[in-house]
């Protein structure tokens, strides 16, 4: 069964609405097939966590330039982050800001959790009628208490939010600007950015518990307000736009245009495991498998070759709508598989890496 076939199949028993795969190598298109009414392969996707791989290769080619140390205080960029705190087993406030490093923010290690509801962030979000900017919202982050001292364990969180916003203490740009400055425009991604005002959406659906999909009309999620810019869940893009990202990250950062986005010992310390048996407790299906993979900076990163040619170092993540990215770096290769399902895991668990190795078989095993 050829990958376009086997994607066909997964569509036609699961009733996936929209799909898009592309697969490149050495920047050559191996492969490209969509499936979806009326799909044209240039659709716009809310691509949530698959933005987090943008935002943390923005923030290294700051460290490339020394004007962000992993070994920072985050307090040197934000220095309202002094002000975050744990509850100890007696219930008693202890400030432990100063302890949180730029390293914890990429791996996910400094405390945080993912909740954009607390009574803090929810006042100012209505103070500001909805005009509050992510810099805005960072002292309302350490109001309510971490979740553990910085560097204590791994936890899914907005760690990637505030690491944008030193990005934008460190550049002096706005996010969405500096993003535009070094990785948008000169790779020719025209359709991407972090405009939270975008109508020109694709459908986007949402798979209930018996995995049938339904039709929504939703907003991104993960913003408080249309004034904030996600590094970790904003990113709006398509699925030709971040193909050619991928595809730089996949050949030692050099897009197919000449345009180096990252170099590759850069690259290498992005995926080089950070963290351990990331998937205890972190309540995230990314990682295809319990013990296959560890968490670098920013990023899931295999620990193990398959059988079936994809190697040790592979790397990349996905999204709350199912997006997914993946690079080899050792085979030059990346595949980044577009969709619009939220509360995917409940019908696509594992199904993308599936959709990776169908790929593998037919274009790169050896006979």
């Amino acid at each position: 069964m050829s990958a376009k076939e086997f994607v066909a199949k997964l569509v036609e028993e699961l009733g996936v609405p929209y799909i898009d795969v592309a697969c490149y190598k050495s920047h050559e298109n191996i492969c490209r097939f969509a499936f979806g009414k009326g799909v044209t392969g240039k659709e716009k996707l809310y691509m949530y966590s698959c933005g987090k791989v943008i935002t943390v290769t923005t923030a290294l080619r700051l460290v490339e330039e020394g004007k962000i140390g992993l070994e920072d205080k985050v307090s040197k960029y934000l220095p309202e982050i002094e002000k975050a705190f744990i509850i100890d087993g007696n219930g008693e406030k202890t400030h432990v800001g100063n302890e949180m490093t730029v390293r914890h923010l990429f791996t996910m290690t400094a405390g945080f959790d993912y909740n954009i509801h607390t009574q803090p962030i929810e006042s100012l979000a209505k103070q500001s009628n909805g005009q509050a900017t992510l810099r805005d919202f960072i002292p309302k982050f350490v109001e309510s208490p971490l979740s553990f001292c910085p560097g204590e364990r791994f936890q899914y969180s907005l760690c990637h939010d505030v690491l944008t916003a030193v990005v934008e203490v460190a550049s002096g740009k706005k996010f969405s600007s500096y993003v535009n400055e070094v990785i948008f425009s000169p790779l020719g991604m025209k359709n991407s950015g972090y405009d939270n005002d975008e109508t020109d959406m694709a459908d986007i659906y949402r798979a209930s518990e018996d995995g049938s999909l339904i039709k929504i009309v939703e907003e991104n999620i993960l913003l408080p307000t249309k004034a904030y810019e996600s590094g970790g869940a904003g990113l709006i893009s398509t699925v030709d736009d971040y193909s050619i990202f991928a595809d730089a990250l996949a050949n030692n950062g050099v897009a197919k245009n000449g345009y180096r986005v990252l170099k590759p010992e850069t690259i290498k310390l992005m995926a080089t495991e950070q963290v351990k048996k990331m998937s205890i407790n972190s309540g995230f299906t990314c990682i295809q498998g319990d013990g296959v993979y560890g968490y670098g900076l920013g990023v899931r990163v295999r620990q193990e070759n398959t059988d079936w040619g994809l190697e040790e170092g592979e790397f990349g993540w996905d999204g709350a709508a199912c997006s997914y990215v993946m690079i080899d770096p050792k085979n030059q290769i990346s595949v980044f598989i577009g969709m619009h399902i939220m509360e995917w895991p409940t019908m696509f668990t594992g199904k993308h890496l599936e959709i990776v190795k169908a790929i593998y078989n037919e274009y790169f095993n050896k006979k």
